[in-house]
């Protein structure tokens, strides 16, 4: 059970009580924090299991790269704006407009853009709660003329998806360098390396880890997250690169359509298990216990259904990060990962039940 540690779970008594409920690996999500909060949340976990190594399950740690992302620019004010269905706004690509989003102007920091669009498709932003579909491109003013699709607030820096389109931006930003020198010098386990989409971007990923530590940067994990239509299309050759893989179902159901997800994460499971690769299952897996006590029996079945796929590991993100019920969370997925576990063994035990 890996858990995404946030500002309500980063002290060590915390970490030892979700140790205790059935945590196996830390998560640190670099999308977000500074050197010095992670740095803390690493000590701290070392420092739960160092004060009671028998208490709780042995602990990984794995640090989550924030990756290649395209972000919209601020809104005018830092205000939250309304865009309306139906009505048309300007995409634009100059860094000039950066600090002036509004209802009818929206800057992507993506240069690339108009020449990777086309007529008819769509920008998700903010994790699909709005939709713009692209009606004309002029590449020479590095512009998009788009129409909402849906209504919705537009706030500051939110990230976008180009469902179906080849994205050319670099597997490792400046930051993720960094981050990734950072991992070395800590001495974390693992990488959740977002957004790959080729065998290439593995390797990327390991020389960074081994130009920071010839011996650490070799023996770091790599968990390679598929998030998008390319990585999925390129499976198999980031497969014979990776250490292992993560299903990572939020951006995934952005880029591909979401009635063919299940189908990707059980391909991906089933291939893993094939080549002897960890798999791991990520994304509202028991989001509704962010703010309450107990999850839907949907998502009491999905966690089952992925272990009883072959999955390796289950994530929780929000729900352990910034919920209100993070022990409770972990309790209730080990229980249910145990019962699905139970049922593998023995088909009896769905007779029994």
């Amino acid at each position: 059970i890996i858990c995404t540690i946030g500002p309500k779970t980063k002290s060590v008594e915390m970490i030892t009580k979700l140790r205790e409920a059935g945590m196996n690996i830390v998560r640190m999500n670099f999308s977000h924090g500074s050197y010095e909060y992670h740095g803390e949340v690493i000590a701290n976990a070392r420092k739960s299991y160092e004060q009671d190594p028998m208490g709780g399950n042995l602990l990984a740690i794995a640090l989550d790269t924030k990756g290649p992302e395209i972000r919209t620019g601020m809104t005018v004010g830092n205000e939250n704006v309304m865009l309306e269905k139906g009505t048309r706004l300007t995409v634009t690509t100059d860094e000039a407009k950066k600090d002036e989003c509004s209802a009818s102007l929206i800057y992507m920091d993506y240069k690339n853009l108009p020449k990777v669009m086309s007529i008819g498709g769509i920008i998700f932003v903010d994790d699909g709660l709005i939709a713009l579909k692209c009606v004309s491109i002029d590449a020479g003013a590095g512009t998009l003329e788009c129409e909402v699709v849906n209504s919705g607030l537009l706030g500051s820096k939110k990230g976008c998806n180009l469902p179906e389109v080849d994205v050319d931006l670099p597997a490792l930003s400046q930051k993720d360098k960094a981050d990734l020198a950072f991992a070395v010098e800590q001495n974390v386990d693992m990488i959740f390396a977002s957004f790959i989409r080729k065998a290439q971007d593995v390797r990327d990923v390991r020389a960074c880890l081994v130009a920071a530590d010839p011996v650490i940067g070799k023996r770091i994990r790599i968990v390679s997250k598929i998030e998008n239509h390319e990585g999925v299309r390129n499976f198999d050759a980031i497969l014979a690169e990776t250490d292992g893989v993560m299903v990572a179902r939020g951006d995934l159901g952005m880029e591909i359509p979401m009635e063919k997800v299940w189908m990707a994460q059980k391909m991906m499971i089933t291939k893993c298990k094939a080549a002897g690769k960890y798999v791991v299952t990520a994304t509202e897996m028991l989001a509704s216990m962010e703010d309450k006590p107990f999850p839907t029996r949907a998502e009491a079945c999905d966690v089952a259904n992925a272990v009883l796929d072959g999955t390796n590991a289950v994530m929780l993100s929000s729900e352990s990060a910034m919920g209100d019920f993070p022990v409770e969370t972990v309790t209730t997925m080990r229980r249910i990962v145990e019962e699905a576990e139970h049922a593998m063994a023995s088909v009896k035990v769905l007779v029994d039940a």
